[in-house]
């Protein structure tokens, strides 16, 4: 039987010819001799029974029949190219996250496998809040806690409630306060940034009396619940980056239920049109369902608490 396809690698290098100022120069980037290389020319066109390039002048140029043959095969061979990307390694989305220090450690880093492997996508993690970041496009999205944020490209991922901990026994001997008013005979730590989650948290609850005043500030939410847990005060928890801490009993919830603060984690976009994106509207249908098991667990080991 004739064959009637003629040899890849005999397309590969006519393809790179086309391309390329000249024969040396496709010569190299296929990684061949020029004498390899004009073989595989010729036997082309030695099938196809024309000439593809013109040799007469100082580069080769491709005849009419090479140009045809071109616009012929190039839509083919890329179809080739991409079947064996499929086949060999399944294309997947790369994502650029950031985030803060806390809700990467706490929440992302241990769930990047799951999201990889059940989205298909490859996703980095980049530790920061520079909105310059998302504007500039180095960042495709970023998942950051604040109250509601004034640009338009953003969505709620879950809302935040908030509830005091403390360790099982205080630095000074103390178990953790039962009332509000107690609180203003402990020590009361928080988080640097935002600064108002104290405050928001007292408003919600109705407190209405002195409010304690704030001992000591902490860059991140993991070096606060860490000092907490080493006894040294209470502070207010939050879903997702205290779930650890609460289910291994280094943090105890105490006074009330968790309180709704009127903060919530966003997922700010880098522009209306990665909104639209297709992987990240998986990913951020992911990231919903994540948080809200999250939030639920957080509440679950709450439980008892101010009954």
């Amino acid at each position: 039987m004739l064959r009637q396809t003629p040899p890849l690698a005999a397309t590969e290098a006519f393809l790179a010819a086309a391309r390329a100022p000249s024969f040396r120069a496709a010569a190299i980037s296929l990684a061949l001799s020029p004498s390899a290389f004009s073989r595989r020319i010729q036997l082309l066109e030695a099938f196809l029974g024309a000439p593809l390039f013109d040799r007469s002048g100082a580069s080769a140029e491709l005849t009419a029949a090479g140009r045809q043959y071109l616009i012929a095969i190039e839509p083919a061979i890329e179809v080739i190219r991409q079947a064996s990307v499929r086949v060999g390694r399944p294309v997947r989305d790369i994502l650029r996250i950031a985030t803060s220090h806390s809700l990467a450690v706490e929440w992302m880093i241990p769930r990047l496998a799951d999201i990889m492997q059940e989205l298909a996508l490859d996703i980095e993690v980049v530790v920061s809040h520079d909105r310059k970041l998302l504007r500039d496009g180095d960042v495709d999205i970023a998942i950051w806690g604040g109250g509601e944020p004034e640009d338009r490209d953003s969505e709620i991922i879950v809302t935040l409630d908030a509830v005091p901990v403390a360790a099982d026994r205080l630095i000074d001997g103390r178990p953790p306060p039962r009332t509000i008013a107690d609180l203003v005979t402990y020590r009361i730590l928080a988080v640097r940034n935002p600064p108002d989650v104290w405050m928001r948290w007292l408003a919600a609850a109705g407190y209405e009396g002195r409010s304690p005043d704030i001992a000591a500030t902490f860059d991140s939410n993991q070096l606060l619940y860490e000092s907490v847990a080493g006894g040294l005060g209470v502070s207010l928890a939050v879903p997702l980056l205290s779930n650890r801490y609460m289910a291994d009993g280094r943090l105890k919830p105490c006074i009330s239920r968790p309180t709704p603060i009127g903060m919530a984690y966003w997922l700010h976009y880098s522009s209306p049109a990665q909104r639209r994106s297709p992987a990240l509207m998986r990913l951020a249908g992911w990231l919903k369902a994540a948080a809200s098991q999250s939030k639920r667990e957080f509440e679950t080991g709450c439980d008892g608490i101010g009954m």
